[in-house]
């Protein structure tokens, strides 16, 4: 089975980071719910699967997945020199053994030190001279909390964001607001990823069609649909 992390979409974006030379991204949505820690951890694990050396950070307080998904702890740390090397974790999966991990802390998460644009830029500063590429997850952009740390910050300490868009949910208007957001802050926008995970692909649309013609054609839309599904034009990624 093909994991996310090795699909022709990721691989474009990964692709994509390469040639633009990023180092250190954060990565963001308008809202929430538009998959953008999964954008993180995949990006994260095409990496390391190319033997870069990936710290992937996880900024989000209010929904934090990351040691869940990972299988990890979430010790606490502060973006401080000498109080966050210790809480970095590696990943232990055979496939990815230059991948590790801050997890969001659950407590010391509320101290201004997260807050701080400076502070988050001087930490930053400190994991690209020991990681090859360094990954943030933030929380929405336009959703801000105030239990959470704010993306518009840590956008604008970070080298390049990439904006993650949910296709067909995101509007328009939100797409605007997220933009003009990172351009006040100061945040460079390296890159916006269409996440079509909820729009169908013009095969899945083609085969919906076919249940409509069962009622005439009961013996030949089950072979037709096994031939859409795996015709080899209809299954490219573009």
């Amino acid at each position: 089975m093909c994991t996310l992390e090795k699909t022709p979409a990721v691989e474009t974006v990964y692709t994509r980071m390469q040639r633009m030379n990023l180092k250190q991204i954060a990565v963001c949505s308008p809202t929430e719910g538009s998959g953008t820690s999964t954008l993180a951890w995949v990006l994260a694990q095409r990496a390391a699967l190319a033997g870069q050396s990936v710290l992937l950070i996880e900024f989000n307080l209010y929904a934090p997945s990351l040691h869940t998904i990972a299988g990890c702890d979430r010790p606490e740390w502060l973006p401080l020199s000498g109080q966050w090397q210790s809480a970095v974790q590696p990943y232990d999966h055979a496939d990815t053994p230059n991948l590790h991990l801050l997890t969001c802390p659950a407590i010391s998460g509320q101290s201004i030190e997260f807050h701080n644009p400076d502070t988050l830029s001087q930490f930053f500063a400190e994991c690209r001279q020991q990681y090859a590429l360094v990954i943030c997850d933030t929380p929405a952009l336009l959703q801000p909390r105030e239990d959470n740390i704010p993306a518009d910050i840590i956008c604008a300490a970070s080298d390049s964001t990439l904006l993650n868009i949910l296709s067909g949910v995101t509007t328009e208007s939100q797409v605007d607001e997220a933009n003009e957001t990172l351009k006040q802050c100061g945040a460079i926008l390296a890159a916006v990823v269409m996440n079509d995970c909820h729009t169908p692909c013009l095969r899945q649309e083609l085969i919906r069609e076919t249940y409509r013609f069962d009622r005439w054609f009961p013996k030949w839309m089950p072979r037709l649909r096994e031939r859409l599904n795996t015709a080899l034009l209809l299954n490219q990624e573009l």
